[in-house]
C-alpha cells in the first residue's frame, strides 16, 4: 500500500496554479495534498499567494492516490506508464511504501528508459530507512531540512539520499484556492523536482543521469549533516541552469 509522504491529484480551480488536464478520470484534489505539492513545484508568478520554483512549467496532476491519502501499486504503476505515453519530462513522487514490490520498480525503470527524470520524497521515518521508490538507484531521493538547514528530525535517510531540500513549515497552494503550511519529505522533493523543470527548459532531452549529475555536482553540502542525511546536499537552482 502507498502512503503520502501522495499523488492525491491536484485542484485545477486554485487559481495559484496551472493544471494541464488530460484526464480519464476526475483530476481534482479531494485530499489537498497533491495540490500542495504542485504549487511547490510550479505554482504562477501572478503577485497572489507564492511562487513555484518553475512557475513556467506546465503542471500535469497523474492521480494515484485517494482521499486519505492512501493507494495502490498497480495504481501508481497505470500512472508511471501515462506518463511515458504523454511524454512527460519530469516525475515527482511525494509519495513511498516502506515494501520494494518488482513490477512496481519495472515501472521505475521503463520511466528512466524512456528519459525521464523521477525525483522522490525520502520518506518520513524520524531518521530510518528511505522508502521506495526513492531507494531506486533510477529515482532522485530528496530529504527534508528545516529554516536553519538542518536535518529535519522527521525525515528518512540512508546510502541511497541524493539530495536534501526544505521540507519543514512549507506555504504553499492548497483546495479550495487557499493556502496552507505542511512538513514533510513531500514538501521537499517537489523542491529539487522544479529545479528539474527549470535545467530541461535550458537543456532539453537531457537524460536523467545528466540531469542528476548537476544537480549534485553544483549542490552546497551543509555542514554537520552526514551523507545519509543529506546526499550531495542542497540543490542549487542559478548554479544548475548555468552548469554546461
Amino acid at each position: 500500500v502507498l502512503r503520502q509522504i501522495g499523488s492525491a491529484g491536484a485542484s485545477p480551480s486554485h487559481f495559484d496554479t496551472f493544471i494541464v488536464l488530460r484526464c480519464t478520470k476526475s483530476a481534482n484534489d479531494d485530499n489537498g495534498h497533491g495540490t500542495h505539492v504542485a504549487g511547490t513545484v510550479a505554482a504562477v508568478n501572478n503577485t497572489i499567494g507564492v511562487v513555484g520554483v518553475a512557475p513556467a512549467a506546465n503542471l500535469y496532476a497523474v492521480k494515484v492516490l485517494s482521499r486519505t491519502g492512501t493507494g495502490y501499486l498497480s495504481d501508481l504503476i497505470e500512472g508511471l506508464d501515462w506518463c511515458i505515453s504523454n511524454k512527460m519530462q519530469v516525475v515527482n513522487m511525494s509519495l513511498g511504501s516502506s515494501s520494494d514490490n518488482q513490477s512496481f520498480h519495472d515501472a521505475v525503470i521503463r520511466v528512466y528508459q524512456a528519459g525521464i527524470t523521477q525525483v522522490a520524497a525520502a520518506g518520513n521515518a524520524n531518521g530510518g530507512a528511505v522508502t521506495y521508490p526513492a531507494k531506486y538507484g533510477e529515482v532522485i531521493a530528496v530529504t527534508a531540512s528545516d529554516i536553519n538547514d538542518q536535518f529535519a528530525s522527521f525525515s528518512s535517510q540512508g546510502p541511497e539520499v541524493d539530495l536534501i531540500a526544505p521540507g519543514v513549515s512549507i506555504n504553499s497552494t492548497y483546495t479550495g484556492s487557499s493556502y496552507k503550511v505542511l512538513n514533510g519529505t513531500s514538501m521537499a522533493s517537489p523542491h529539487v523536482t522544479g529545479i528539474v523543470a527549470l535545467r530541461l527548459q535550458v537543456k532539453p532531452g537531457e537524460n536523467p543521469d545528466a540531469v542528476k549529475a548537476v544537480l549534485q555536482s553544483t549542490a552546497l553540502p551543509l555542514p554537520g549533516l552526514t551523507l545519509e542525511q543529506q546526499g550531495a546536499g542542497l540543490p542549487q537552482a542559478l548554479s544548475v541552469v548555468k552548469a554546461p
